[in-house]
């Protein structure tokens, strides 16, 4: 992120703009929703400028003009600078002395001597949302900007006014910042936030009311199970992404991707518990251990699993625990690697004719390699798709072809599925072993037994990377 988003408190705050052409009217259609004092530098002015000069206050803003050119002393006092003139050379000049006195500027399509840019606004004042591209691609901004537009109600600054009214009154019940954080996250629950945003004031208030006299067990603890998908943020379900939002705890393991924990609540507290092939792993017991007293301290609690949870996730496990402390809990499924990779290489998991079904299989159990039905898996036509197999690969392709598979049986190796840095293997059974190692696939990968990876396969891969 080059351009960091703030918002700057402009009440009584002096902004220059030096022009009133149709670059300037642009900047000043945004300033004059401020409660800045805006000074106006220009000789010639456009009838849209003009008509606000000529208002002297609009909206909050004080407007003052003075129909001449700009002099360096016009920067003393200046809280922002708008080189906004039709001359590209006088905005850069103004730009750079501006730079040397360290006031921020903004000099009109000339992104390389600007030190911030104005980003699209969505005004439902005082909730404001700001949309920026870092200039490179200011028509998508806008396109994104209509869209909020259209779905966030017109009344959403009075939702949030009377809100800021209601927390004094939580303030004083619940001191504590996590408590007053746990209590509004609640309020304003992601699964129904369409119909909240919506409230009027007596309809919150009610809703505030109702919450503060709610006992704290009531509004106790419970846990969301959340299937992060095979890492690729855009694959995440809309009920993951709620979840994640309103979460106090998310406790996360080893291949859940960075960018699936960016979408997280960031005053959420985190908890890694992710476990090493080989290496230094949380024990099950102590994760178990870990939900169960998040849970009873009345925190929203997301476990975050790479995945699908319920497919070789040991949801069983913590199921069995939570059940046993009677702690409330709820599943949101993921979208599992095995899927993700067929969908990656282009095939069906399934196949009219051909195979009437697959086997989701392990290479390691808790005993080590994980022995299977591998008759059935050997049989023509068998198809499997190997979750942590790649550490297994010498052990079940013997397994297999002293069953009777077939040594040219194809395989698919796809690590870090759907991610920028995927790799897709094309092999056989027979090279397997070598061609992971030739290829140098270490994991996480699934191996999909019985596969041919289409054409278009690699040229997906390769636009995903170039983004």
């Amino acid at each position: 992120m080059q351009y960091l988003p703030i918002h700057i408190n402009t009440r009584e705050a002096k902004i220059l703009v030096v022009g009133a052409g149709e670059a300037a009217e642009a900047k000043l259609r945004t300033l004059i929703k401020t409660e800045a004092h805006i000074l106006i530098l220009a000789v010639d002015v456009n009838p849209e400028v003009q008509r606000w000069i000529d208002a002297a206050h609009v909206n909050d803003a004080k407007i003052t003009h003075e129909a001449r050119g700009f002099t360096p002393a016009d920067l003393n006092g200046a809280a922002l600078i708008y080189a906004a003139t039709e001359d590209d050379a006088l905005n850069a000049q103004i730009a750079a002395l501006a730079s040397a006195q360290n006031i921020p500027v903004n000099a009109a399509d000339q992104k390389a001597a600007c030190s911030f840019i104005t980003p699209a606004l969505v005004d439902r004042a005082p909730v404001v949302i700001s949309i920026g591209s870092e200039g490179t691609s200011p028509g998508l901004s806008r396109a994104l900007k209509s869209d909020l537009e259209t779905r966030l109600p017109i009344t959403l600054g009075r939702l949030a006014l009377k809100t800021q009214d209601l927390r004094a009154k939580v303030k004083t019940l619940m001191p504590a910042l996590s408590d007053r954080q746990r209590f509004w996250a609640r309020i304003f629950d992601n699964k129904n936030l369409d119909s909240h945003l919506r409230l009027n004031d007596a309809e919150l208030s009610a809703r505030v009311e109702r919450a503060l006299n709610m006992p704290e067990k009531d509004m106790g603890g419970k846990v969301i199970l959340v299937g992060a998908g095979p890492g690729n943020p855009d694959l995440l379900t809309i009920a993951a992404r709620q979840a994640l939002h309103a979460a106090d705890v998310i406790v996360y393991d080893r291949l859940v991707s960075d960018k699936v924990m960016e979408l997280s609540r960031r005053e959420a507290e985190y908890i890694y518990v992710g476990k090493e092939p080989g290496g230094v792993s949380t024990p099950q017991s102590d994760i178990n251990a870990i939900l169960i007293e998040k849970a009873n301290q009345g925190h929203m609690v997301v476990r975050l699993k790479s995945g699908d949870p319920l497919i070789f996730g040991r949801a069983d496990e913590e199921l069995d625990a939570l059940e046993a402390a009677k702690i409330e809990t709820s599943i949101i499924p993921g979208i599992t690697s095995a899927a993700s990779a067929a969908a990656e290489i282009g095939a069906s998991l399934t196949t009219r004719g051909k195979n009437k079904a697959i086997a989701l299989m392990t290479g390691h159990d808790a005993k080590g390699f994980a022995e299977q039905d591998w008759k059935n898996l050997s049989a023509k036509g068998a198809r499997a798709a190997v979750y942590m197999g790649v550490g297994a690969s010498r052990f079940i392709q013997g397994r297999l072809l002293l069953h009777g598979a077939e040594r040219g049986r194809p395989v698919c190796v796809i690590e870090n599925a759907s991610r920028p840095n995927q790799i897709i293997l094309s092999t056989t059974l027979e090279n397997l072993p070598d061609a992971l190692i030739a290829k140098g696939i270490k994991g996480p990968a699934i191996l999909l037994i019985g596969y041919n990876a289409r054409g278009f396969a690699a040229n997906t891969l390769l636009k995903r990377a170039a983004k």
